[in-house]
């Protein structure tokens, strides 16, 4: 019992070394015919998955009128028609599909990492903008006062100009004066001198009279 046992265990630890996986295959070709039956010509042989027109079919016969897509008309048995495509078309389509998806998402993955360096480009703008920006402030500032300044200045050189014309003014007015005081002593130098000239006149008129008297006196 136990040697049974022992060769049972034996073949259930060998079984899965020894048994190997086995496919049927999809593939099969059947004939393309000239007539509704298997007596009829044989036109063609047709490869699992081929493409046909279905033009119409036989129920007493089994076999379905269908034209290839070379343009060959004939016969097929129904049973081995269907309206959907085969699986290995299927996994064609599929694979073909799941490649569309792989460029689709390769392309949005590098829109992104696009869209990356340009968010970073954007940021790094902004920020450069932000620097000008202040750069500009500060600028700004020191061009409103220098602007205060110079408006300061010109206020002061007008009140200064103000202050020069009204010098101009008091110095003209001091010199029409002094021309005027000048003017009037010398008219006062001419009736002095005017009255000291006719008071030697008048002296030297009045000497010799009064001489004159002095001597009849005297005699």
């Amino acid at each position: 019992m136990k040697r049974i046992t022992l060769f049972i265990l034996t073949l259930l630890v060998l079984y899965p070394a020894v048994a190997e996986k086995r496919y049927i295959s999809d593939e099969l070709w059947i004939n393309l015919r000239s007539g509704p039956g298997n007596d009829y010509k044989i036109l063609k042989i047709l490869k699992s998955g081929t493409h046909l027109q279905f033009i119409e079919s036989d129920e007493e016969t089994k076999f379905s009128k269908v034209i290839t897509d070379k343009g060959l008309e004939g016969w097929v048995p129904t049973r081995f028609i269907q309206d959907e495509p085969i699986a290995f078309e299927k996994l064609i389509l599929t694979q073909r599909e799941l490649d569309k998806t792989k460029a689709d998402l390769t392309e949005l993955q590098n829109k992104f990492n696009e869209t990356k360096k340009v968010l970073a480009e954007t940021k790094r703008t902004a920020g450069d903008l932000s620097q000008d920006k202040s750069e500009q402030e500060k600028e700004l500032e020191y061009i409103k006062k220098v602007s205060a300044n110079a408006i300061n200045l010109d206020k002061k050189n007008q009140e200064l100009l103000e202050q020069g014309e009204q010098l101009k003014i008091t110095v003209d007015t001091l010199r029409a004066e002094n021309e005027r005081l000048q003017n009037s002593k010398d008219v006062n130098y001419i009736l002095v001198g005017g009255g000291l000239i006719l008071l030697g006149l008048f002296l030297g008129w009045l000497l010799p009279k009064l001489s004159g008297r002095r001597s009849d006196t005297w005699a």
